[in-house]
């Protein structure tokens, strides 16, 4: 209960950055509310009056009744523009700031989220709370505002006793809060269920190649089809909770109709009480719950609400890997162009990925970084990129303290080339600008040439050729080739290398590897790679075992006096 009221609180928080279209749409939801009460109150009276009087005048209450009516009519089309505008504007701030939290604590933040999560949040949750922000919160003070009118209006027309009618105007709101764990507890089953539905329909595309190959088809159609009848007794149990909810109301408010007509029936046969005012009061105290309902269908689902609210605020309060303002360190002399690790340690999940690591990339030079998986050699890569920050020690480039850089700034001047980059959906030219956005047509041909893509792109039509939905139009040799063009356009003054030329038959492998030695030349270069070809055209070696810096050397030094490096070396792995 309350995670739940913690989480309505804060997205109600973003309701006072829009201030004037929450009030202007509290106020038409009330005006076409009242409108259509007085509508019904209105006939009834006009009805009661054709019975009782022998020629009334109605003139004046048709015209007001004609009014109420274009009131209601105008009421409820201002309400769906003006409750979906506050909605629709909330979420778009919310879509910036959840987009502006990702690329906040990306990538080292996202390790452990699921791409359904995810792709959940910023688009299924997101619309979830489209019902908040129209339906839900306008709707409940303008609830209150018309509730507290017909109430003041039913102690003048029957007393003491409109205080009963609080009893139907309460239950719709207290069942679904006393619900609220119930109904969270579903909606968290539902969203899970849907978010592990939709990472299984992902699998079923991307991995469509492998499922076949392996045989698994049928074992992960058959996956599908559980999640899918898991969601649905999900929202089963959810629609039978919901009618629950909606008996209950709806039986105390039947109980206390019937027991005011009763009441207000035996004081007109006693005379007490006027006949003609009979109708417009039972009518009245009919349609006192009228605001209420209106909102009960949205606390029904409050739970679900919350659920969403949840997961979306764990991303935009998720913390951020490194400080948003670089810190005032001292220059270190003498280190220009120069990658340099003093006694860096980074911690992920308690555990030491990287021990005290020191070890220095010349400027303009070569370094290659080897070790066994699990060793701690991205991790250092990712120091670099300063995609975080080590817990103890300094990582610093042409004698900068890296936390006394702006990140973004810093990575300008960096390329990543990874074991399996990344190749975006969309054409050559956009995957080509994502390193340059200012490049024009001949450089990027240029970098084209350089990776040797340039002949496969003109075959294809030009930079504007279409890529296909993650690169899958291409090859995986010529994926890599599309993110080494990439480097090659960035121009780095420090170029990482992560294995670049993994898992590629030994042609490709070979091509691959030319293209990056051209890209290193006269930069400073890190090459993390089991590659003899790759380790033999570098300057120096550092070998990295259970994150920590074991040996360091020439290749032929390390050969004579490494144990490490000659296991490493007669891995069947890195032979081939």
């Amino acid at each position: 209960m309350k995670q739940t009221f913690r989480d309505l609180i804060s997205i109600m928080g973003r309701l006072g950055q829009f201030r004037r279209l929450f009030i202007g749409s509290v106020l038409v939801i009330a005006l076409h509310q009242i409108a259509l009460i007085l509508v019904s109150v209105v006939s009834v009276w006009i009805t009661t009056r054709l019975v009782s009087e022998e020629h009334p005048r109605l003139l004046l209450p048709f015209l007001a009744l004609f009014c109420l009516a274009i009131a209601h009519a105008l009421g409820y089309l201002y309400d769906a523009w003006w409750s979906h505008q506050l909605a629709y504007q909330i979420l778009a701030r919310m879509r910036i700031d959840l987009y502006a939290a990702i690329q906040r604590i990306a990538p080292r933040g996202l390790a452990g989220r699921r791409t359904g999560d995810l792709t959940a949040a910023a688009m299924n949750d997101m619309e979830q709370l489209e019902w908040f922000y129209a339906h839900t919160a306008p709707v409940a003070v303008a609830a209150l505002i018309n509730t507290i009118l017909i109430e003041s209006v039913l102690i003048v027309l029957i007393g003491p006793l409109a205080l009963l009618v609080l009893v139907s105007v309460i239950l719709p709101v207290l069942v679904p809060w006393l619900f609220a764990p119930v109904q969270r507890r579903q909606g968290e089953r539902v969203r899970a269920g849907l978010s592990a539905l939709k990472s299984l329909g992902l699998d079923s595309v991307v991995g469509a190649r492998e499922l076949y190959a392996l045989g698994q088809r049928e074992e992960h159609g058959r996956r599908v089809l559980e999640a899918s009848a898991g969601v649905q007794r999900d929202k089963l149990a959810q629609a039978m909770r919901k009618s629950l909810e909606s008996a209950v109301s709806a039986f105390g408010a039947a109980a206390v109709s019937i027991g005011i007509l009763a009441v207000l029936t035996g004081r007109v046969v006693e005379g007490s009480y006027p006949a003609q005012q009979l109708p417009v009061a039972v009518i009245l105290v009919a349609m006192a719950t009228l605001p209420v309902l209106s909102l009960a269908g949205m606390l029904e689902i409050m739970g679900e609400v919350s659920s969403c609210a949840h997961r979306i605020n764990e991303v935009l309060g998720a913390p951020d890997p490194i400080p948003g303002a670089p810190l005032d360190l001292p220059l270190v002399e003498g280190e220009e162009e120069a990658a340099v690790s003093d006694s860096a340690t980074y911690r992920y999940e308690g555990e030491a990925a990287v021990k005290k690591v020191s070890l220095r990339v010349p400027g303009g030079r070569t370094v290659a970084l080897v070790g066994p998986s699990g060793a701690g050699k991205s991790t250092f890569a990712h120091l670099l990129m300063r995609f975080m920050d080590p817990d103890s020690g300094g990582v610093r480039f042409s004698g900068r303290d890296l936390r006394s850089l702006d990140p973004d700034e810093h990575r300008l001047d960096v390329a990543l080339v990874p074991q399996n980059g990344h190749v975006f959906s969309g054409s050559f030219r956009s995957n080509l600008l994502l390193a340059d956005w200012d490049a024009d047509d001949d450089r990027m041909w240029e970098a084209l040439r350089a990776a040797g893509l340039e002949g496969l792109v003109e075959g294809l039509g030009g930079l504007d050729a279409p890529v296909g939905d993650r690169g899958t139009a291409l090859s995986g040799g010529e994926r890599q080739r599309v993110v080494l063009a990439r480097a090659f356009l960035r121009q780095p003054r420090l170029l990482i290398l992560d294995e670049p030329s993994a898992n590629l038959d030994p042609e490709l492998e070979r091509e691959i590897t030319e293209s990056a030695t051209r890209l290193r030349r006269g930069r400073t270069t890190l090459v993390i790679s089991h590659r003899l070809a790759s380790l033999a055209d570098a300057e120096s070696i550092w070998v990295l075992d259970s994150g920590r810096v074991v040996a360091h050397g020439s290749h032929e030094e390390l050969e004579r006096t490494s144990a490490d490096y000659r296991r490493i070396l007669a891995d069947q792995s890195i032979r081939e």
